[in-house]
């Protein structure tokens, strides 16, 4: 059995270009527990919209035969253009990196790296190890998806998927891991207010989902998760948790990367206080023209929005949702209102349209996913609507 592992560590050297024999300094135990070990690895998250979750990754060593490599997901770069991303169409694979040259890349980066290892027996190791060599293999051959194949979700499911005569359970859930997946994901990027803004303006009705435990994991919750979580022996019940150890940081933060003290408040506050004197100046001045070019550039934004927006709702894969409640304010009706030649029908709509808006507004306290960074938008809507009824 011993044999086969070394076989399987020698086919991942020789996959990733390498040649090992063994090493001799290295003194396997009797158990061969040291044989292999195997780690999770933890990247922090960074503000930019890319790293804004952290990233995640297995780390599969042999010292008896100097394999080091970390087994990573990533998404594969001949397919991740923006509108492949955007319809949830991104490919993705595993890749397996020397740990050295994995650590080097995160030091660039200034992101902090810390190591945990798994608590899985000799055998589990073995499997795990055969798995992420399959993964490898098999090349880019899944859609990433932020709920279902990210790469902290596929590497906890390879984990339970190595486990011999056992099963695997979560502990008790603590927050916020109680919260639902929207007020989850508002939790694992509160560092990052346009992250946070930009996912939840499409993210639909996925926001008040509640998925299975596996599809609900960020980079920050996931070492305490672990902690409580067991693997049983199906024979003898005998449990122990998944990770006991103390953890190791492989590489400091360096504590540069600074969120943008520019924030959604203040860009769509300006907004609303833009609209707001363009409009006092519209009544007050007459600059007619001035509102004119003001809600040609307003309404065509809004346009373009909401023609992304029911793209991602309907038809891209990202974020597996059917409606997103800021359709309702994103919906280009401005644009069809002008082309009514009748003021008299005209004037009703824009009050009806008002009238949905207000109560849009009024409804952000009992919608999850609404707020008031997307809300000082529909504010910006609403004003210039009520000024079109008002003519």
């Amino acid at each position: 059995m011993f044999r086969l592992l070394a076989v399987l560590a020698m086919l991942s050297a020789w996959v990733n270009g390498a040649h090992s024999s063994p090493n001799d300094s290295v003194k396997v135990l009797p158990d061969s527990s040291n044989f292999v070990t195997a780690s999770l690895v933890i990247a922090e998250p960074l503000h930019a919209l890319y790293s804004v979750f952290g990233h995640a990754t297995l780390r599969m060593e042999c010292p008896s035969y100097d394999l080091d490599y970390v087994f990573t997901f990533e998404s594969d770069p001949n397919f991740g253009t923006f509108m492949t991303g955007i319809a949830g169409k991104a490919k993705a694979k595993y890749v397996a990196v020397p740990t050295d040259m994995f650590i080097n890349d995160t030091k660039k980066s200034g992101r902090g790296l810390k190591q945990y290892k798994l608590n899985l027996t000799h055998h589990e190791k073995q499997e795990l190890w055969r798995l992420l060599d399959e993964e490898m293999m098999a090349g880019a051959y899944r859609n990433f998806n932020l709920l279902f194949t990210n790469c902290l979700t596929t590497s906890i499911l390879n984990v339970q998927r190595c486990i011999i005569g056992e099963h695997f359970e979560w502990g008790k859930l603590e927050y916020p891991q109680t919260l639902n997946d929207g007020e989850l994901f508002r939790h694992a990027v509160r560092h990052s207010p346009w992250a946070e803004f930009l996912f939840i303006t499409f993210g639909g009705t996925a926001y008040d989902r509640r998925s299975i435990q596996e599809f609900r994991l960020t980079p920050e919750t996931i070492v305490p998760m672990l902690r409580k979580a067991t693997i049983t022996n199906d024979s003898t019940g005998v449990s122990r948790f998944v990770i006991t150890d103390p953890g190791t940081t492989l590489v400091e933060s360096s504590g540069k990367d600074k969120a943008t003290p520019i924030t959604p408040n203040i860009v769509f506050g300006g907004l609303l206080l833009l609209t707001l004197l363009i409009t006092l100046a519209e009544w007050v001045l007459h600059w007619q023209q001035v509102a004119k070019a003001y809600d040609i550039l307003l309404f065509t934004a809004q346009l373009l929005v909401s023609l992304l927006m029911l793209y991602i709702t309907f038809f891209s894969e990202m974020f597996v949702t059917q409606w997103n409640w800021y359709l309702v304010a994103f919906l280009p009706l401005p644009l069809l209102f002008w082309q009514i030649r009748n003021k008299k029908s005209a004037s009703y709509c824009w009050l009806g349209y008002s009238i949905v808006l207000v109560l849009f507004i009024l409804s952000t306290p009992f919608i999850g996913i609404l707020d008031w960074s997307h809300q000082l938008i529909t504010g910006s809507f609403l004003i210039r609507s009520i000024s079109h009824f008002k003519d």
